[in-house]
C-alpha cells in the first residue's frame, strides 16, 4: 500500500456515514490537502473523493516499506499485515493520522474502522484488531486522549524499527533484534571458565536440534566480562548473536515491557533461521522494577512469575541471560535454566594474555606496571580495555596503567594494595624448605586445599612468596590484614572471617593472612570469651577451607598451639647467609659483592629492595657506599612490622 490507496480507504468509509459534524470536518480536510489531492478551485469532500477516485502509483512511503516487510519477517497473514501497515499509517502520515482523528472525535470506533480497512468483516472487526498479531506481540495500542478520542500508541519496538531501520530485510531484522555483536575475545581468554567449552557445545546443539528452551545465565560481579563471555560463546559455537532491547546511544530507555516485548519479537523472527542466539543483558529487567540491595538481592521484584516461567520454557530461541546477582531471581526461574555459571575475574595467567590482547587491538604498550597492577588488584582486569583506550585517546601510547588504577580506585572504594614486584628470585630466600621445587609441585598439583604457614623476620619475603605462589597455581591473591578483619563489636570479627572465606571460595582466590598472630594468638592469653572466639572461628574455617590459604607472621611464637597443626606445611624464613647474600647483591645491584658485604649480619632481600629503591634517586658511587647503606638499613629496622619486598 502507499499514502494514496490508504487515504482513499478511509475516505470512502468515513464519507459513507451522514453526519454534519462530520460532514463539516470532512470539508476542512479537504480544503487543507487540496493540493495534495490535485483539486481545483473546488476544494470540499465530493471534489476530494472524486480526486480520491485515480490511481497514484507514488512509491510507499519509508515507514510504510518498512512494515511492509516486518510483516513478512513476522509470516504475518493478509489482515494482519494490513492492519500494522494502517497502524503505522495513522501513527507516521500526517493525512491518515487527520482523517482517524477526525474520525474518533465524533465518538466513532477507531479499531473497529480499522478492522474493517485491513479486510475484517464490520461484524467481526473489532475483535479482529484487539486479537491481531499487531497488539499481542506488543507492537502498537490504543489508548484514550484527554478529550475521550482514541489513538493509535505505536510502542519502543516497532518506533525504534521506524526511526531506524532501512527498508531492507537485512537492516529490519537487526533493528528489530538488536546488531550482531561480534566476539572480540576468544575461547583461550577464558581459561579460567571451565565450562566454556561444554557451553559451547550446548549451544551448538540445541541449535542444531531446534531444541527449545534453552537458556543460559551468566552471573557475577560487574565488570567480569560477562558480555564478551556470551559474544565468545556465540561466536566458537558459529551463531550470531543478537543483543535485544537494548536502546542505541541516541535511543529512550526502554521499560521491561520493552525489553520482554523485544524478546519476544527476537524469538518470532529469528526462530527460523536456527543459526542465532539472543542475549539478554541485566536480567533483572525479566524480573520487574527490580533494584539492587544489600548483599546478592534485588528488591522491588514484580511481573508475572507464570509468564516468565513460559517464555523460559518455550523459547525456540536459545536465550544467553546475564545478571549482576542472582539472590531475587525465583528457584523457579533458575530451575528452567539449561545452565547456570558464576564468572569471577580472570585468573593471573589469563589475565596476561587478556592485557596483550586487548594493548595490541588498542595500540598502547602492556608496561609492566599495568602487569603489577594486575597482581595487586585482580579485578584490573575487569577494566583493561577502557583503561587501555583511555590511554590510546590521550596520546599515552606508553601504557594504560594510571586510567587502570584510577577506575580499580573507584571499584574498590579504598587505596590500591602495596605493589609487589613482577617476578622473584626463589634462590635469594633463605627457608628451611627447598620453595622452588614446592612451588613446582603445587602448580602442578594446583594446591586446590594446600594451607602454608609463613614465618620469620620482617624483609625475608613472606609476602612476597605468596605473591609469587599465588601467580604459580594461576590464581588472584587477596590480602587480609587484621586491620582489615578485626571488629569492636562482639561477634563483628567472626563474620568478617566468614566472610572472607566465603567470598574466596566462591570466587577462587588465594587467601593470604598477614599479620595472622592477630587472628590465631593463643588463646591461654585471652582475657575475654569473645576474644578465643576470633580463634575458634580462623582454626574452624582452615579445617574446612577447599582453597589455597597462606598465612604470614613475624611472632611465630605468638600463635596458638592448635594453628600449627592446620597448616599443611610450615616454611620459615630466616636472614641471608653470605652466599645468598651475595648473590642477592648481584642481583639487584649488577655487580659483584665486595668482601666487606660477609661482614653484615641479618641482611634480608627487603634491606636489598630497599637500597635499590634508594638508588633510584640517590645513585651511590661505589660497591662499597652501597655495602654502607645496607649496613644502616640493618641497623634502623625496626624488630617490629613487616617490611617485605
Amino acid at each position: 500500500m502507499n499514502e494514496w490507496t490508504i487515504v482513499r480507504r478511509f475516505a470512502r468509509r468515513i464519507g459513507a456515514v451522514q453526519h454534519p459534524r462530520l460532514k463539516t470536518a470532512l470539508n476542512e480536510w479537504a480544503t487543507t490537502h487540496g493540493d495534495w489531492l490535485g483539486l481545483g478551485e473546488t476544494q470540499d469532500w465530493s471534489a476530494a473523493l472524486a480526486a480520491l477516485d485515480r490511481d497514484e502509483a507514488d512509491a510507499a512511503p519509508h515507514v510504510l516499506a518498512v512494515a511492509a516487510i516486518l510483516a513478512e519477517a513476522l509470516s504475518l497473514d493478509a489482515v494482519d499485515a494490513a492492519l500494522l501497515e494502517l497502524l503505522v499509517a495513522v501513527d507516521r502520515l500526517p493525512r491518515v493520522a487527520s482523517l482517524a482523528r477526525l474520525w474518533s472525535e465524533q465518538g466513532r470506533d477507531l479499531p473497529a474502522l480499522l478492522g474493517e480497512l485491513a479486510g475484517a468483516s464490520p461484524v467481526d472487526a473489532d475483535r479482529v484488531v484487539r486479537r491481531s498479531a499487531a497488539l499481542r506481540l506488543g507492537l502498537a495500542s490504543f489508548r484514550v486522549n484527554r478529550q475521550g478520542a482514541i489513538e493509535v500508541d505505536i510502542r519502543w519496538s516497532l518506533e525504534r524499527l521506524l526511526d531506524r531501520a532501512s527498508a531492507e530485510h537485512v537492516s529490519v531484522i537487526d533493528t528489530l533484534v538488536g546488531p550482531h555483536q561480534p566476539a572480540r575475545l576468544a575461547l583461550d581468554d577464558f581459561a579460567h571458565v571451565r565450562d566454556a567449552s561444554f557451553l559451547v557445545r550446548l549451544l551448538s546443539g540445541a541449535v542444531k536440534a531446534r531444541a527449545p528452551g534453552i537458556n543460559v545465565l551468566i552471573h557475577g560481579p560487574p565488570g567480569t566480562g560477562k558480555t564478551e563471555l556470551a559474544r565468545m560463546l556465540a561466536a566458537a559455537a558459529g551463531l550470531s548473536l543478537h543483543g535485544v532491547g537494548e536502546a542505541d546511544d541516541d535511543g529512550d530507555e526502554p521499560t521491561r515491557y520493552d525489553r520482554v516485548n523485544a524478546l519476544q519479537l527476537a524469538q518470532r523472527v529469528l526462530a527460523p533461521s536456527a543459526n542465532a542466539v539472543l542475549l539478554f543483558d541485566e536480567m533483572e529487567d525479566l524480573i520487574g522494577d527490580a533494584k539492587p540491595s544489600g548483599g546478592d538481592w534485588f528488591s522491588g521484584r514484580q511481573g508475572s512469575k507464570v509468564f516468565i516461567n513460559r517464555l523460559l520454557e518455550t523459547n525456540a530461541v536459545p536465550v544467553i541471560w546475564t545478571t549482576n546477582a542472582i539472590g531475587n531471581v525465583d528457584a523457579a526461574i533458575l530451575r528452567r535454566m539449561s545452565f547456570v555459571l558464576k564468572l569471577d575475574v580472570a585468573s593471573p595467567r589469563t589475565a596476561r594474555r587478556m592485557l596483550e590482547r586487548v594493548t595490541a587491538e588498542e595500540g598502547v604498550a602492556a608496561d609492566d606496571n599495568i602487569a603489577c597492577l594486575l597482581d595487586r588488584a585482580p579485578e584490573t582486569a575487569t577494566v583493561l580495555r577502557v583503561a587501555a583506550r583511555a590511554a590510546r585517546l590521550a596520546g599515552d601510547t606508553e601504557g594504560s596503567a594510571a586510567p587502570a588504577a584510577a577506575l580499580v580506585r573507584a571499584l574498590r572504594g579504598s587505596e590500591l594494595p602495596p605493589q609487589i614486584g613482577t617476578s622473584i628470585d626463589l634462590d635469594l630466600f633463605e627457608a628451611d624448605l627447598p620453595l622452588e621445587p614446592l612451588t613446582e609441585r603445587l602448580s602442578a598439583s594446583g594446591a586446590s586445599d594446600v594451607s602454608i604457614l609463613l614465618t620469620g623476620p620482617p624483609g625475608t619475603g613472606k609476602t612476597a612468596f605468596a605473591h609469587h605462589l599465588a601467580r604459580a597455581i594461576d590464581r588472584p591473591l587477596v590480602v587480609m590484614r587484621a586491620s582489615d578483619l578485626l571488629s569492636r563489636w562482639v561477634g563483628g570479627t567472626e563474620r568478617a572471617i566468614a566472610d572472607a572465606f566465603g567470598d574466596a571460595r566462591d570466587r577462587g582466590h588465594v587467601l593470604l593472612f598477614d599479620e595472622v598472630d592477630s587472628l590465631l594468638f593463643d588463646r591461654a592469653s585471652a582475657s575475654q570469651t569473645w576474644e578465643a572466639g576470633q580463634v575458634n572461628e580462623m582454626l574452624t574455617w582452615l579445617d574446612r577451607h577447599p582453597l589455597p590459604v597462606i598465612a604470614a607472621t613475624n611472632h611465630a611464637h605468638r600463635l596458638d598451639p592448635a594453628a600449627l597443626r592446620r597448616f599443611v606445611f610450615k616454611v620459615e624464613l630466616a636472614a641471608l647467609r653470605p652466599e645468598r647474600a651475595g648473590k642477592a647483591f648481584s642481583r639487584f645491584f649488577g655487580m659483584s659483592a665486595p668482601a666487606s658485604l660477609t661482614e653484615l649480619t641479618n641482611l634480608t632481600p627487603g634491606d636489598f629492595a630497599a637500597v635499590h629503591r634508594q638508588l633510584r634517586h640517590s645513585p651511590a658511587g661505589s660497591a662499597e657506599e652501597i655495602v654502607e647503606r645496607l649496613r644502616r638499613e640493618v641497623r634502623s629496622r625496626p624488630e617490629r612490622g613487616r617490611i617485605g619486598f
